[in-house]
């Protein structure tokens, strides 16, 4: 598997854009970033998308993406997420008021532009050719992470989360299988307050969840930085010795 970074920052300043990750070129994980960092070609090859949640970093810009593919001559782009994720799409972003409802606007092909394909919990989908399944975590809100699935090979994508266990239960069961692991870590230590309260890791619970896959030692890839934290953050994450910890960086491309 391929991951390209489009974003991987838990917030926006220049050069360091919201979260979205765009998986062998067909498949974006999140969507807080598209525009920004793929252009319109690589835009056009786009068949799928994978929404932990309905907070505005991660969902902020499919409306954008809308747009610049409803020239398309091409099948519906199909929205996957859980049952909240896409009735909050569609009843606050993609309403017809605050933005044109793109479920029901025509593409060149005359298919609609997006098509919403909510997911059940704790089961195998068949997602263009993946297997995916969503894993609820922890956050404000009601969110997923998801393990991810092609061939032989898996990743977990933990989606918004603070201290949670089932997901990684799951990638525990995966065993070897489990080849990268992506996790979010949004603040420092000196902030686990606010990362608790607002449903976020720091490096130290960032450790005790991956103290919970057992013995297994996947690669893990860390996003969801808050951009002014980023040297704190990164200062504290190379303390920890027994993975190994890369710190995602924007249009970086990472082979699975």
């Amino acid at each position: 598997m391929k991951i390209k970074v489009l974003g991987c920052y838990g917030g926006q300043l220049p050069g360091k854009n919201n979260t979205g990750f765009l998986l062998n070129n067909d498949t974006l994980i999140d969507a807080g970033t598209i525009a920004l960092t793929a252009n319109i070609n690589a835009q056009r090859k786009i068949k799928q998308i994978l929404l932990s949640h309905p907070h505005l970093d991660h969902i902020g810009a499919i409306p954008f993406f809308g747009v610049n593919i409803t020239s398309n001559k091409s099948k519906s782009i199909n929205i996957y997420g859980s049952a909240f994720t896409i009735e909050s799409l569609r009843n606050y972003i993609m309403n017809g008021i605050i933005w044109p409802d793109f479920t029901k606007i025509k593409n060149f092909s005359g298919n609609f532009v997006f098509e919403y394909k909510p997911l059940h919990f704790h089961k195998w989908h068949d997602v263009g050719g993946y297997k995916v399944k969503l894993i609820p975590v922890n956050h404000t809100v009601p969110t997923n992470g998801f393990i991810i699935g092609s061939g032989n090979k898996y990743i977990l994508y933990s989606g918004d989360t603070k201290e949670t266990d089932e997901i990684w239960i799951e990638a525990k069961k995966l065993g070897n299988k489990l080849k990268a692991v992506f996790v979010e870590t949004a603040y420092p230590n000196n902030l686990i307050s606010l990362a608790e309260k607002s449903g976020h890791l720091v490096p130290s619970t960032l450790l005790l969840q991956l103290k919970k896959m057992g013995n297994i030692k996947p690669k893990i890839y860390i996003y969801h930085i808050k951009p002014e934290y980023e040297k704190n953050i990164q200062r504290e994450i190379k303390l920890i010795k027994d993975y190994k910890i890369t710190l995602t960086k924007e249009t970086k491309t990472y082979l699975i």
